[in-house]
């Protein structure tokens, strides 16, 4: 069996949290008892996937053997496996998969069968930098390895119904994951802060804390060279300052571009996207583009509060365009609509792209992904 099937067979990306599940799967694949890889945790709300592939890009241009697994994918899943400059090949995964004995993954969950397959492909690396599907505690990448180091991006609300309601539970859920040595983004919530320090001396973890003077100017100078968000130099601090916690020094304006797609990306002239799905990635899109106004191209996901993510993106919204997708976990079109109504944003469904309009397309992984293979050149 081919990997691609028996992951369709899964269904729903996460399963319930069970934290005994993922160990107890782990304990039978023996290919994955001896891992030689350093691994670097990240988990937070937004900015996992890019601080999880700076880092891996500094590590590379010191020339270390490095992997990073990220999640979710936009176009197909092994976007989530990139080895030293380029994703992993499909025949590659599927060789992995047939190693670790496809029947001991019967009982894991989707997420679980591919943090496993990353062990199993990056366990050669010198360094794994391991990207937590959600939350922190309970996810398979904390309960299945152990971290040297473990990296916090920006927290806030997201998978409310996996994590709590509050901002406090959210914080504990994914804080508690935290071993021996933590670095603490800059946040834009200080109770997140307090709630690390608290962990932090609970679990005798040294624990770092960042703020804006640690953005250095030569990050500054990447990211305006890059035309990079200001998100992004938050993003880039976190990861430079783990790489010199690990005892290195790097040449960050001489750095690769970041190639992950769908953050604040530029598809053409007039055609931005970004995969923003929570308030938090709202307001950091509002502060970049505050000097126009864009048609949306949008949808989003019933649970994620598209009420408050759109009315932070109002002012810079000249109408919305409603991307339509098949897709089980989208909000009703009725709902949706409602919504666009008691905000009175204009809108209509989406057809086709005008030269002589600006349009951000955003609302899920979902929307960017289908949007990618409808218009990528």
């Amino acid at each position: 069996m081919k990997i691609e099937d028996f992951l369709e067979q899964k269904g729903s990306e996460y399963a319930p949290f069970d934290p005994r599940r993922a160990p107890t799967i782990l304990h039978s694949l023996p290919n994955l008892s001896n891992l030689k890889c350093k691994i670097i945790q990240v988990i937070g709300t937004n900015g996992k996937g890019s601080v999880g592939r700076f880092l891996s890009l500094l590590l590379r241009q010191r020339g270390f053997n490095v992997g990073h697994f990220s999640s979710p994918h936009l176009l197909h899943f092994n976007e989530r496996f990139w080895l030293n400059g380029a994703n992993v090949s499909l025949e590659d995964l599927n060789k992995a998969f047939l190693s670790l004995n496809p029947k001991s993954l019967q009982e894991a969950s989707y997420f679980e069968v591919l943090t496993f397959l990353a062990l199993e492909v990056f366990k050669e690396c010198d360094y794994f930098v391991c990207e937590a599907g959600l939350g922190g505690e309970f996810d398979s990448t904390t309960t299945c390895t152990k971290p040297i180091l473990t990296l916090f991006t920006s927290i806030s609300f997201d998978h409310q119904e996996f994590l709590g309601e509050s901002l406090e539970a959210i914080a504990r859920t994914k804080l508690n994951a935290m071993d021996k040595r933590a670095i603490l983004g800059i946040q834009s919530f200080s109770p997140v802060i307090k709630i690390a320090k608290e962990i932090a001396e609970n679990k005798k973890t040294q624990l770092s804390i960042l703020d804006s003077k640690d953005i250095s100017e030569d990050i500054k100078k990447y990211c305006y060279n890059n035309a990079y968000p200001k998100y992004q130099q938050e993003n880039l601090a976190l990861a430079y300052y783990a790489f010199r916690d690990l005892g290195y020094e790097g040449d960050i304006l001489n750095l690769p571009k970041l190639d992950l797609q769908g953050r604040m990306q530029q598809l053409f002239s007039n055609v931005w996207l970004d995969v923003v799905h929570n308030v938090g990635g709202a307001k950091a899109i509002l502060e970049n583009f505050s000097k126009d106004k864009y048609i949306l191209v949008y949808n989003s996901y019933k649970d994620k509060n598209p009420k408050a993510i759109l009315e932070v993106l109002k002012p810079i919204t000249k109408s919305l365009e409603i991307f339509a997708l098949n897709h089980p976990r989208m909000i009703a079109k009725g709902d949706l609509e409602q919504i666009l109504k008691i905000l009175g944003i204009p809108y209509k469904y989406f057809s086709t792209l005008n030269k002589n309009e600006k349009y951000l397309v955003c609302g899920s992984f979902s929307v960017v992904g289908e949007f990618l293979r409808k218009f990528k050149r």
